[in-house]
């Protein structure tokens, strides 16, 4: 993956992720910053996107990688994927956009419901130094 790194606010825990190189990405990419209600579910932290991303069907699957962070189409659903890999197959209609860097921990403690703000990472380091 060599696309944008991004930052996801869960409250306290900021969690970084790198976006991959395909059509769903990039328009992801676009649209930040945006704040979304994710809902813990135990092996992810899922919301529904208020708008719906392009994408090539050809790179939707069954299945994901504990970390991902992936898009699933037939509900403009995102998800940041934390646990429960070795029985992933068994859902489809899932597009991987990105990858948790590091350790899914601090996800993994997390329970409830947040306000999600997403925002390029390269935009945060520049306020920052504002």
């Amino acid at each position: 993956m060599t696309g944008e790194r991004i930052v996801l606010h869960f409250g306290e825990l900021e969690v970084i992720g790198v976006l991959e190189e395909n059509l769903a990405a990039r328009a992801l990419a676009k649209c930040l910053p945006f704040t979304l209600r994710m809902q813990g579910a135990g092996i992810d932290y899922c919301g529904s996107l208020p708008f719906s991303l392009p994408y090539d069907r050809a790179d939707v699957h069954c299945g994901w990688v504990d970390g991902d962070i992936n898009y699933c189409p037939s509900g403009s659903w995102f998800a940041v994927l934390f646990d429960d890999e070795r029985n992933s197959q068994r859902y489809g209609d899932q597009l991987t956009i990105g990858h948790v860097e590091g350790t899914l921990d601090g996800l993994r403690q997390l329970s409830g419901s947040f306000d999600v703000l997403v925002d390029s990472l390269h935009k945060v380091d520049e306020q920052e130094e504002s």
